[in-house]
């Protein structure tokens, strides 16, 4: 970087969110500047699974909202030189609780009635295409659009056909003050110099927090780590994604039926993903311990035993590795996509496990905001007003 530079938007976190809000913004003809402290991707983006999902919204907004940014991937797919693994093979949610099998089939109807390609197994047909399973899981419900692809992939791919399309990129540098003028914003000081803007989007994920508080806007998001284990190569175990219905409830913080109390402390809910590498990832867990990052053995063996609950041969996979991130979590689990307070400062983050399959929307939106068009989606419950901390 020049000791000064001009930009008509700077876009802070190299994440999925970021590199997405990027592509966009110079897609529609925007000047932009794309600002990371460390390599493409950075963050979350990093270290999580790469659902693209729909499962584990109940019917409504959200769902439909999720929906909408899952229909976005195909074709920008095709526009990128990168490619991400975009896979729709769907998922299926499991439910092992006779307690829960009403309360399923609803959100299946919903599902159906918002115009979600799902079906519903019972658990003959569930035996059938899944022959490992465990004989205690009732039924699954089929997000057959569901898709999964490599996180880490995508944002590299997004930054660099941003860059194409005349966006900016700087790694390996970071922030340290957004000047403002009149309540506006007029400049971004960082560790390689000054931009000079009009337009900020914070993309920084869990450090949103801090990156808003240079401009005296309060945002309530918090770091939330999940752990992931990653088994061997493995034949036949498992024939696509699945997660357990009681992941539902989990993601809320709820107490569940049929978890051991440390389970229940860990948020640890079955979800897993078989990857292109032939390796299976298996997770997932949920907790509040700061900016903690590391795994632990208590929480991975809780995350195993929950795994072989639902497909017993999980028992002979050895586990090659075990991965922690941190998901950027709200009060009311939605994200953040709105303006702000001060004239030009606007928040792109707290997406907390649904960033990846809500990067391409989120962008778009984004874009759409700063010139002055008709939004895709209604954005009006992600505006960060819902907060009444943030006034």
């Amino acid at each position: 970087m020049n000791k000064h530079e001009h930009a008509d938007a700077v876009v802070i976190g190299g994440g999925a969110i970021g590199t997405a809000v990027a592509y966009f913004l110079a897609k529609s003809g925007i000047k932009a500047t794309l600002v990371e402290r460390g390599e493409f991707p950075w963050g979350s983006s990093k270290r999580c699974d790469g659902h693209v999902a729909t499962y584990d919204s109940e019917p409504g907004y959200f769902s439909r909202f999720c929906n909408a940014g899952l229909t976005m991937f195909p074709e920008v797919a095709k526009d990128l030189s990168v490619d991400f693994h975009f896979e729709p093979e769907g998922l299926g949610l499991l439910v092992d609780n006779e307690d829960d099998l009403e309360q399923a089939y609803k959100n299946y109807e919903g599902k159906l009635k918002e115009g979600s390609p799902v079906s519903f197994w019972d658990q003959k047909e569930l035996r059938e295409n899944e022959p490992n399973v465990a004989d205690r899981v009732l039924a699954c419900i089929n997000f057959e659009g569901d898709a999964k692809l490599n996180p880490m992939k995508l944002a590299f791919g997004l930054a660099h056909k941003a860059q194409e399309l005349g966006a900016t990129l700087h790694t390996h540098t970071s922030v340290v003050g957004i000047d403002t003028q009149e309540n506006s914003v007029k400049a971004v000081r960082t560790t390689s110099g000054t931009i000079f803007t009009k337009n900020v989007i914070n993309a920084c994920g869990v450090w949103a927090p801090s990156i808003s508080a240079l401009v005296g806007i309060d945002v309530p998001i918090r770091p939330r780590q999940g752990q992931i284990l990653v088994t061997e190569r493995v034949q036949s175990l498992v024939g696509k994604n699945y997660a357990e219905f009681g992941y539902l409830a989990a993601k809320k913080g709820k107490k569940r039926l049929g978890v051991t109390p440390e389970m229940d402390n860990y948020g640890v809910a079955f979800v897993t993903e078989p990857t292109e590498a032939g390796t299976v990832l298996i997770g997932s867990s949920r907790r509040f311990v700061g900016m903690n990052a590391a795994p632990e053995i208590k929480i991975l063996r809780c995350i195993a035993q929950r795994a072989e609950y639902f497909f017993p041969a999980y028992k002979n996979a050895r586990v090659i590795r075990s991965y922690a991130g941190l998901r950027p979590a709200t009060p009311d689990g939605k994200p953040i996509i709105s303006p702000t307070k001060v004239k030009g400062f606007f928040v792109a983050a707290g997406h907390e496990g649904n960033g990846i399959g809500l990067s391409l929307i989120t962008g778009r939106l984004i874009s759409e905001l700063l010139n002055n068009k008709e939004p895709l989606f209604d954005i009006a419950p992600l505006h960060l007003d819902r907060f009444s901390s943030s006034r």
